[in-house]
């Protein structure tokens, strides 16, 4: 994925589908995610959620950092035959990675940071304000993933980002309102790549 590449250069790893096919993940590193919430709320962090955990890398991340750190993901990977997923184990085994979707979590959360890669788009418009109100108590939702502008972006680049099912796919500003309709404020962090998506009832800067 060339636009990947551009678009997301400070965190790629390889990973193995339930199929046995190899991809490869792209993402924010946890201590640039701590970077963004303090440019916005003025304050550390301490506690973390990954909604789309995948094989771990970021709980992993957050929990070396000190954070409470805890995610979901609807499906396992087989990590045991990831290199490195030997160091991953212990939070499906534990529980902080727990298989469900964002609509079957029942826990409240309250996460400081609550990172969604990519898994908004996996929802419907009827399913995605259900997914949003799970959000209401975070500090702040930090979410990437395609738009309508990256799509047309990576054409342009000979790549191509709809490969399989369909996708909740929608320009940028739509998401930016659909926040807004369910109670957040947010924007789009052009550095980043990133929507940040703020509960209207939190204090910021």
């Amino acid at each position: 994925m060339y636009y990947y590449d551009k678009k997301y250069p400070y965190l790629h790893y390889p990973f193995l589908d339930n199929d046995g096919t190899a991809w490869f993940m792209y993402s924010i590193p946890v201590t640039e995610l701590i970077k963004i919430y303090k440019s916005y709320l003025q304050k550390i962090p301490k506690s973390f959620f990954d909604c789309g955990a995948a094989v771990g890398e970021l709980v992993y991340q957050a929990d070396m950092l000190g954070l409470e750190a805890t995610g979901i993901d609807i499906k396992k990977y087989p990590i045991e035959t990831y290199k490195l997923g030997l160091k991953y184990i212990k939070y499906f085994e534990t529980g902080k990675i727990q298989i469900k979707s964002i609509l079957d979590y029942q826990q409240p959360i309250t996460a400081d940071i609550a990172y969604c890669n990519g898994t908004l788009t996996y929802l419907t418009e009827k399913t995605l304000p259900l997914a949003l109100a799970k959000f209401k108590h975070v500090g702040m939702l930090i979410a990437i993933h395609n738009t309508i502008e990256d799509v047309i972006a990576a054409r342009q680049m000979d790549d191509e980002l709809l490969h399989h099912e369909p996708r909740l796919i929608k320009s940028n500003q739509w998401w930016l309102n659909t926040f807004k309709k369910n109670g957040f404020n947010a924007c789009f962090n052009d550095k980043y790549n990133t929507f940040c998506v703020i509960p209207k009832h939190t204090k910021t800067r």
